[in-house]
């Protein structure tokens, strides 16, 4: 039986999470979606917030059964950095998520192919929608 689309998403999710949690990462959250008002659709998501030893780590997971359009890390584009970020600003400003507002933060890239996990760590900067 084959997994479609979202299926083959879903688990390849999981998949990640299990080694982030194995290696000592804690989950502060999981698909974690910006919305505001009534504006329809979101406006972001960051598929894995993860933690550790103090470090905010912003997983994308990315999941391909074949190469039929493009390579899977090219997927991640500045629009979608973009996205990734302003959803992280977002998520900062919840009451309940106030004590990672100074933690150090990073976007980290994991691309499952075959239900194997390979992590791109610090894979791209947000320094170009930082504003000092």
């Amino acid at each position: 039986m084959s997994l479609n689309q979202w299926e083959y998403g879903s688990q390849s999710e999981d998949l990640v999470l299990q080694k982030y949690l194995q290696d000592g990462y804690t989950l502060i959250a999981q698909n974690f979606e910006y919305r505001r008002g009534n504006i329809q659709g979101r406006l972001g998501e960051i598929d894995l917030i993860m933690e550790k030893n103090g470090r905010v780590y912003l997983v994308e997971v990315k999941a391909r059964n074949n190469d039929k359009y493009g390579p899977t890390s090219g997927q991640v584009t500045s629009d979608k950095l973009r996205h990734v970020y302003k959803t992280w600003q977002y998520f900062l400003t919840l009451r309940e998520n106030k004590k990672y507002r100074e933690a150090f933060f990073q976007f980290d890239l994991a691309i499952v192919s075959k239900n194997e996990v390979k992590i791109i760590p610090n894979a791209a900067s947000f320094d170009s929608f930082i504003r000092f």
